[in-house]
């Protein structure tokens, strides 16, 4: 059995990722280690979890993973840890599509642990109570034991309310001051990232704890307990490949859960950073996935012995996956307030930043004929959110090997040019396992096919 518990919220915006991250520090504090979990394909939130607690947060997604992958996730994180804190997705029965697939909700049935709901209490009085007693009562299989309330003006505020909801038979475990030094800070994609954290912030997240009730906290994970599955991965054999991820302020955008799996079977992994480096070798495999390549785009831009690198691997038919803000990079150009930037030029198309969201949301990814990276018939899910659109009419010349499909609606992307692949859709490995591996099957072939020649020659 492993404790812990879930922190939820009505809806996106009201203070979960601060009660969580408040929970985790006064946890760590005590010496309690924690194995920090994030619901939904968010990489942000994770990002700062790992600064809290010492290890990198997971993601946990019941639409992008495989239920054993998911198990599997959950095993390995929670492998030398006291106990799991997992924060939720958005409101706590939002999900995708009418049954609400991959909610907060869904995920704490499924798990049966705690969850604590983190209300915004700002202008409120007796108001508050109906939100809080149905969200409790809407489904009692979803076992909310208590509230946070958020932007708490004064403790006479707290202490009126407090006595309100404890009233109708719901604990009150503790509020979060209405203070700007609570504040992670945003920007298009949400949360600043955790590596950009502030002295403002850490200070903040000590002043909640004083306003949290940890005997309570305490108590509410020490009476949980999840059944942990002992569940592992199909595994026939290692794949000694080498595997090169972009990795710095730029791209950052990554699931551990991908990192753990590549180590699992066996893959080679080096980090490089295309705003630092120059030269990176010939991986079997150059993964460039997301993040925010705009805020640096004079710095990558000027890299130019790294950029002609690139292309030269693109040129050699080296195996290269872009997602996102890897695509954006591998684009010919980015334009951003009026200014245009040179990327690596491997797709000849240019990228223009907006201001609007331009996309957001699950995908389903069905593989395409000629598709150098995946074998053809498999089909992955992930997400997408970006605030860039391509603007050249020649995209229309750029081979494609994704067929997307969200709801009823379905288009073909993945731009493909010989064995590279630029895309906006994170795609999570752990979606379908049988293809992953079917795909690291086909990166191995090649290279004992290229190792065969070179011995041959």
């Amino acid at each position: 059995m492993v404790k812990g518990l879930i922190i939820a919220a009505p809806k996106s915006g009201t203070g979960k990722t601060i009660a969580t991250l408040a929970i985790m520090k006064m946890l760590a504090e005590r010496g309690i280690k924690v194995a920090p979990f994030k619901i939904g394909p968010d990489f942000i939130d994770t990002s700062h979890y790992e600064y809290v607690c010492g290890v990198p947060g997971r993601n946990l997604d019941s639409f992008m993973m495989e239920d054993t992958f998911l198990k599997w996730n959950i095993k390995r994180g929670v492998e030398g840890r006291d106990c799991l804190i997992i924060e939720g997705v958005m409101g706590l029965f939002d999900g995708y599509g009418d049954e609400a697939r991959g909610s907060t909700a869904e995920l704490a049935k499924k798990l049966k642990l705690p969850v604590i709901l983190v209300v915004d209490a700002k202008g409120s009085s007796q108001s508050i109570l109906p939100l809080i007693y149905g969200f409790i009562s809407w489904d009692r299989n979803v076992m909310v034991h208590g509230v946070i309330l958020n932007r708490i003006n004064s403790t006479e505020h707290y202490n009126n309310l407090k006595n309100k909801i404890e009233n109708m038979g719901i604990k009150c475990l503790g509020f979060i001051p209405n203070l700007k030094e609570l504040s992670i800070g945003e920007r298009h994609l949400g949360l600043r990232m955790g590596f950009e954290r502030s002295s403002e912030l850490d200070g903040g997240l000590k002043l909640v704890q004083k306003h949290l009730d940890v005997p309570k906290i305490l108590s509410l994970i020490e009476s949980s307990g999840m059944k942990l599955v002992d569940v592992d991965l199909p595994k026939e054999r290692d794949y000694p490949l080498d595997i090169y991820i972009a990795k710095d302020r730029a791209f950052s955008f990554l699931y551990y859960e991908h990192i753990d799996l590549f180590k699992y079977y066996g893959l080679k992994i080096r980090y490089f950073s295309p705003l630092e480096d120059s030269d990176i070798g010939q991986p079997d495999l150059l993964y460039i996935p997301g993040g925010y390549p705009e805020l640096y785009a004079e710095e990558l831009s000027n890299n130019r012995i790294l950029i002609e690198n690139l292309n030269r691997l693109s040129q050699k038919g080296v195996h290269i996956l872009a997602e996102c803000g890897g695509l954006i990079y591998l684009s010919s150009s980015l334009v951003k307030e009026n200014r245009t930037y040179n990327m690596v030029g491997i797709f000849p198309f240019k990228i223009k930043m907006d201001e609007s969201l331009r996309n957001l949301g699950y995908v389903e990814v069905y593989i395409q004929k000629d598709n150098p990276v995946f074998v053809e018939g498999d089909n992955f899910r992930g997400h997408r959110f970006h605030y860039s659109s391509i603007v050249d009419d020649n995209v229309g010349d750029i081979k494609k090997t994704y067929l997307l499909k969200r709801k009823d609606k379905e288009y073909e992307e993945g731009f493909t040019i010989k064995n590279s692949i630029a895309s906006y859709v994170h795609i999570n490995f752990g979606s379908n396992i049988s293809g992953f591996l079917r795909m690291l099957d086909r990166l191995m072939a090649v290279r004992e096919k290229t190792r065969g020649l070179k011995e041959f020659i």
